[in-house]
């Protein structure tokens, strides 16, 4: 009997054991909370710039940062999470804003000029500490240790000119996109700014004006202004000019932001209330129309194919923005709130 109780324990904690096993693993199940989502938008009626935080994958959304002094008079433009404590944001004022609690206090870290008049409208971060921004007047930013030092970069080898878009490939590789002067310039470095080499098209194609970047390992796409777009699917080698077919407004419907679930699957926000959807690389694009006539669709992010969220902002007065969710990969999208601010990009967590 002895001997039958000590086996019946020895199974018990047996079982035990396995059971907490098993309960861990459950844990690493993706959750509603790993859903998080931040949203960047202008100065509305407070005077504080928008920052909004969605817990639970979009449906509902909490104002953050209100009466915070670090975004008093202050548009957030670019918004990235690294996880969901971790978030950086940067916009007018040469502002960059940080927060280390998921949001509930954002600070200004330090910038590494004192250019009060710089609009910073762009961040990537690639392995979760090396940070890059751009902004207007040829500002390109750069910081190796999670913002506590920083490197500016000759905005005159960038022609002062308006670089709206950045993308980290790998901390070496970085491509920066941009507009002035009614064409576009296109940058890129590959040794993590030691040195950079500008990009020409061929046929003239930096006579469009350039607004973002985006890639999915060898696969690049520069967007920008007229549905126009030059992509590469051998890691910048060569390029393809393009542009989406009748993407509004007479084919005049600027991309405004545009992401890449894989080297196939590429999804956009465009102007006049509409995105556009390719499966095949861009071959075939598949109009997604709202019925916000008077919005342009200004950010996109998707969890996954059939899982996303976008963000617009209106072109006539009174300035208002919305989010928007699809759940069946933008068959319809479903407008969640309305805010009165121009709300310019959101974020998933960027694993």
């Amino acid at each position: 009997m002895k001997y039958f109780g000590f086996l019946f324990s020895v199974i018990m904690i047996m079982m035990a054991i396995v059971f907490n096993c098993c309960k861990k693993e459950d844990d690493s199940i993706p959750s509603e909370r790993e859903k998080c989502a931040w949203v960047a938008g202008s100065i509305d009626s407070t005077g504080y710039g928008m920052i909004l935080y969605s817990a639970d994958g979009g449906e509902n959304w909490e104002r953050q940062g209100e009466s915070n002094p670090s975004l008093h008079g202050i548009h957030v433009l670019d918004i990235w999470a690294v996880d969901d404590q971790t978030v950086w944001a940067v916009g007018s004022g040469n502002v960059i804003l940080k927060t280390l609690d998921g949001g509930k206090n954002w600070v200004q870290v330090q910038a590494p000029a004192n250019n009060p008049n710089t609009w910073l409208s762009s961040i990537c971060i690639v392995n979760q500490t090396n940070i890059w921004i751009s902004g207007s007047y040829g500002t390109v930013y750069n910081s190796t240790d999670n913002g506590n030092t920083w490197t500016m970069f000759d905005p005159t080898f960038f022609h002062n000119q308006n670089m709206q878009g950045i993308w980290a490939i790998t901390p070496q590789k970085v491509y920066v996109a941009g507009n002035g002067q009614e064409r576009g310039y296109i940058f890129c470095t590959t040794d993590g700014g030691a040195t950079w080499d500008s990009i020409s098209p061929s046929a003239d194609y930096n006579r469009n004006m350039w607004l973002g970047v985006t890639s999915y390992k060898n696969s690049i796409v520069i967007y920008g202004r007229a549905s126009h777009y030059i992509a590469s699917t051998d890691g910048g080698i060569t390029w393809k000019n393009d542009s989406v077919p009748s993407g509004g407004g007479g084919g005049a419907a600027d991309i405004n932001d545009m992401i890449m679930l894989n080297q196939e699957t590429w999804w956009g926000a465009f102007d006049y209330n509409q995105f556009y959807l390719t499966n095949d690389g861009g071959s075939v694009w598949i109009p997604q129309i709202t019925d916000n006539n008077s919005m342009f669709m200004f950010g996109i992010d998707a969890w996954d194919s059939q899982f996303a969220l976008a963000v617009s902002r209106n072109s006539i007065p009174p300035l208002s923005g919305l989010i928007l969710k699809t759940v069946n990969g933008g068959t319809t999208w479903e407008v969640k709130q309305s805010y009165s601010s121009r709300l310019s990009k959101v974020t998933f967590i960027k694993l």
